[in-house]
């Protein structure tokens, strides 16, 4: 019998932020996919501070580049040793930091599953995500009332963030690491500086926020992001 793959968030980093649900399945698997981008395996970190057990683990590569191919053969790659597992009958967990339906690896392991393996039972246990974390360790809202929220994968581009501002109360700017001084500096020219926190490693005794002012010149977390807030006031 073939076994069945869970999609596993684990929340942002602490691990009593791992919604129950998460925890059950994860007392009850053998098998762990957990990808290394080559900056660690946070996700993996938090499930050994959560759950008191052995596993077997995978550990894939998914490089950090936009490059569709190098990407393409990493995920097939995933895919192909998860079933591996699953054709032995084994039930596998991919654990991902936050939610993984949201920005994850998750999501791109699943659809080549569910195309070449359609028998495959797929569940997905949804997590807290580091931008609803991150506003709770500001203590502040992100959105009200008729207020509206948009998500933006800045290292992709902000060439719109003029019209963004304009028609959105709150931005939550993702992946903002690599491109930081450049998001910051067309924050600056938009006038929006005043409206923007830099926040990282959200939901975990690491926290930290800042302006974007004084970060300026200097390396910033990969966990991080930009809330822009109160920007149709």
């Amino acid at each position: 019998m073939t076994g069945k793959l869970y999609g596993v968030g684990v929340g942002p980093g602490d691990p009593e932020l791992m919604t129950i649900k998460a925890k059950n399945v994860l007392e009850r698997v053998n098998v762990l996919c957990a990808p290394d981008s080559g900056r660690g395996g946070k996700a993996l970190e938090i499930v050994k501070k959560a759950v008191d057990r052995e596993f077997k683990v995978l550990r894939p590569h998914f490089p950090m580049t936009k490059k569709r191919e190098v990407l393409e053969k990493a995920w097939q790659e995933a895919s192909e040793a998860i079933y591996k597992e699953l054709q032995k009958g084994e039930d596998v967990a991919f654990v991902t930091i936050g939610d993984p339906t949201f920005y994850s690896t998750f999501a791109y392991v699943m659809e080549r599953i569910k195309a070449a393996h359609p028998e495959v039972e797929i569940e997905v246990v949804p997590g807290i995500t580091s931008i609803t974390a991150c506003a709770a360790n500001l203590g502040v809202a992100l959105v009200s009332g008729s207020e509206r929220l948009a998500v933006v994968p800045a290292a992709y581009g902000l060439e719109n963030l003029e019209l963004l501002a304009q028609n959105f109360d709150t931005l939550v700017l993702m992946k903002v690491s690599r491109s930081f001084d450049a998001i910051a500096e067309k924050i600056s020219r938009a006038g929006l500086s005043s409206n923007a926190v830099f926040v990282a490693q959200c939901g975990s005794e690491a926290f930290f926020s800042s302006d974007l002012e004084s970060l300026k010149g200097k390396e910033v977390d990969y966990l991080s992001m930009i809330l822009l807030r109160g920007l149709r006031k």
